[in-house]
């Protein structure tokens, strides 16, 4: 088994590529999103349409709770207990995240870049497949939307426009 990870802008698109991999056959239990920004869940990006409607309630078994560095976060799947086994003291850390990918399956320098870009917004799917679909999992969340973590995380990249 291998676990493909993506980053997302919003938890919209990260919902938006959850409902892809579910309507390709994907089973839910291996599936994980993690999300701060759960505001955008109420939200119908332009290229989300039906599917974002009622996100929120669609994401079964996800958690709700509150995480020091990154404010309100919204989890599901394998991830979920993951962090459940990271323990209370190491959520309030700023690499929590990445202790949970690493206890999923995520090499941790690959964890470590996500985290970090997590932190700085945006949404985390990981989906746990044979070694077999692990290409074809990782275009389907390319085609979802997933943005590039390497850039993400450029300092160039993390500026905002001033005027």
């Amino acid at each position: 088994m291998k676990t493909v990870i993506a980053l997302f802008d919003t938890a919209a698109d990260a919902k938006y590529a959850h409902d892809a991999l579910i309507l390709r056959k994907y089973d839910r239990t291996d599936i994980s999103v993690v999300a701060s920004d759960l505001a955008t869940l109420h939200e119908a990006p332009p290229h989300v349409g039906q599917i974002a409607a009622g996100a929120l309630s669609a994401i079964l078994g996800s958690v709700a709770f509150s995480v020091p560095y990154a404010g309100p976060v919204l989890a599901a799947g394998p991830l979920l207990g993951a962090l459940g086994s990271v323990g209370s003291e190491e959520i309030d850390q700023p690499d929590w995240l990445a202790k949970a990918l690493v206890k999923i399956g995520v090499p941790e320098p690959e964890a470590r870049k996500y985290s970090d870009a997590f932190n700085q917004g945006g949404a985390v799917v990981t989906v746990r497949t044979r070694e077999i679909d692990a290409d074809n999992v990782a275009r389907l969340l390319a085609a979802c939307g997933a943005v590039d973590v390497e850039e993400r995380l450029r300092p160039e990249s993390r500026q905002r426009p001033t005027g």
